[in-house]
């Protein structure tokens, strides 16, 4: 008999105010609570490390370190477990910012962020000036003036970031083009990876600023603006 009732036990996997579930209706959770069946999520995201490419170029690990991307770049090549995602985002209530779980409730932390993904929490805020010429911004940091469909708006389209700062070894001449494609590869992670929006296809060019010297790019809470910008 106890084994019978522990079968048809349900697990109301909502807070007991149904009115706090404003997005219900609107959200893949609405299936399972359904009882429906939902398939598994397709997860967008920017792979741009290549095929013959393994782990993060050694070449700019040190870029990376000091600029305080070193944690997160290792998670480009981290395997993606797309079951378990779909399993998460029916338990994410967007409402207010929780995983609903059987033992209780749950949420991203600052904490997390920086255990987890190896971000800054602390420091000055992310703060990106709006406005200037683009393509001036793009030659002066990067070294290459791109052309205007390589833009979307105020955002460069990562396709371009790929075609010219994939190999490493095409920019290892000297510390000045090392230094360019470890810009060009946090420009990467941030658009792809930390604040990417729906497309995961383009990353705002006020970002690169923030890039150029990598001493004041890592006392910046980085962290901070990935946990805000996951909330939005």
């Amino acid at each position: 008999m106890a084994q019978s009732s522990s079968r048809s036990r349900v697990l109301n996997p909502g807070p007991e105010d149904g009115s706090l579930l404003r997005f219900q209706s609107v959200h893949v959770s609405e299936h399972i609570w359904d009882r429906c069946e939902h398939p598994i999520l397709k997860v967008r995201g920017c792979h741009f490390i290549p095929a013959d490419m393994e782990g993060v170029p050694m070449e700019i690990l040190p870029h990376l370190t000091l600029a305080g991307f070193a944690g997160i770049a290792q998670l480009t090549c981290f395997p993606i477990d797309r079951h378990l995602i779909t399993a998460l985002v029916k338990r994410w209530r967007p409402e207010i910012h929780t995983f609903h779980m059987p033992p209780g409730e749950c949420t991203i932390t600052l904490q997390d962020i920086a255990i987890q993904i190896g971000l800054r929490i602390d420091g000055k805020a992310v703060i990106a000036a709006v406005g200037g010429n683009k393509a001036q911004i793009m030659e002066d940091l990067l070294g290459i003036r791109p052309p205007d469909d390589a833009f979307a708006g105020s955002s460069l389209k990562l396709s371009w970031l790929d075609q010219h700062f994939t190999h490493v070894a095409m920019h290892n001449h000297n510390e000045l083009q090392l230094t360019r494609f470890a810009r060009a590869y946090i420009l990467r992670l941030i658009g792809g990876f930390m604040l990417a929006d729906h497309s995961s296809s383009r990353v705002p060019v006020r970002y690169l600023p923030l890039l150029e010297d990598f001493t004041i790019t890592g006392e910046y809470s980085w962290g901070a603006a990935a946990l805000a910008f996951l909330y939005r």
